[in-house]
């Protein structure tokens, strides 16, 4: 019927694997190093994105031209508060009701580990920020994590306002002495 081939298979020596075991080993690892190399390349060059420091807060509010949906709102803040003393005010704490919003905002500032309210806005208008301002508590001095709550407000027809919707942030407040 059919001839039958016959193949002949060379056997390699033991240095001869190691040889082929050891280039293996060195393309992958060649591989592996040019892959983080260009992951290091890019997660260096990039810029971060949405960072807002005291520097660009301004512009970056006047760069946002999309009108925020109902219930939804925008703020801008920095999360570091530093106070020189537990009863002077904020040397550089931001806090401001984006031009952006439809509605008033009002904020509370609770410490995290007791839910103790140090501070408490009035109503924040659209488009308004906070002046410096002291905490409603004299704390000692030393630094202490809180958060920001920021409620968005409805009028009501007598005039007084409602809370509508929230959000928390978290700070970092300082009092220096």
């Amino acid at each position: 019927m059919g001839e039958k081939e016959e193949t002949q298979v060379k056997e390699l020596t033991p240095e001869e694997l190691k040889s082929k075991k050891r280039k293996k080993i060195i393309i992958a690892t060649g591989i592996v190093l040019i892959i983080v190399a260009a992951i290091a390349v890019y997660m260096l060059t990039r810029k971060p994105d949405g960072v807002i420091t005291e520097e660009n807060y301004k512009q970056i509010t006047e760069e946002m031209s999309k009108e925020v949906q109902e219930g939804y709102f925008e703020t801008y803040m920095n999360t570091d508060w530093t106070f020189p003393d537990g009863t002077s005010e904020t040397t550089d704490a931001i806090l401001g009701n984006s031009p952006n919003n439809k509605k008033p905002i009002r904020c509370e500032i609770l410490l995290s580990d007791t839910s103790e309210v140090i501070f408490s806005t009035g109503v924040l208008p659209v488009g308004a920020e906070l002046p410096p301002f002291k905490l409603d508590v004299d704390l000692d001095a030393g630094t202490y994590e809180a958060v920001c709550m920021i409620y968005l407000l409805d009028e009501e027809e007598d005039g007084t306002y409602t809370d509508y919707s929230n959000a928390g942030f978290n700070v970092t407040i300082t009092i220096e002495n």
